[in-house]
């Protein structure tokens, strides 16, 4: 459902649509998987724009410096799968480091 709600969004933002929902209530289905076929070949301006600019600022960097580097590092865009899951061990360590924070812990323990 998030992947469907992800891509309704972005369509909505591309067609400079405020309200997604009443941009889907004025579109049929065919409609709808048409884009979605459309989109699939051809990316949204936003991430066509951060694909194109973060390959040519590697490219300024290797012929700066002569290292290898991905272009990924300069995407402003994070994919939606690279979110990684923390263990609780991992929220703990960070939520240290966070002033005047109040833990709370479950009664069972």
């Amino acid at each position: 459902m998030n992947n469907e709600l992800h891509f309704v969004r972005q369509l909505a933002r591309e067609f400079r649509r405020p309200d997604w929902r009443r941009m889907l209530d004025e579109m049929s289905s065919t409609e709808l998987s048409e884009w979605a076929d459309f989109f699939r070949e051809n990316s949204f301006s936003d991430a066509l724009l951060d694909a194109e600019f973060s390959t040519l600022k590697a490219q300024v960097f290797m012929l700066v410096t002569g290292k290898e580097i991905d272009a990924a590092d300069f995407s402003l865009l994070t994919l939606p799968g690279a979110v990684q899951n923390m263990t609780e061990q991992d929220l703990l360590e960070v939520a240290v480091g966070i002033p005047g924070g109040v833990r709370f812990e479950p009664e069972s323990r």
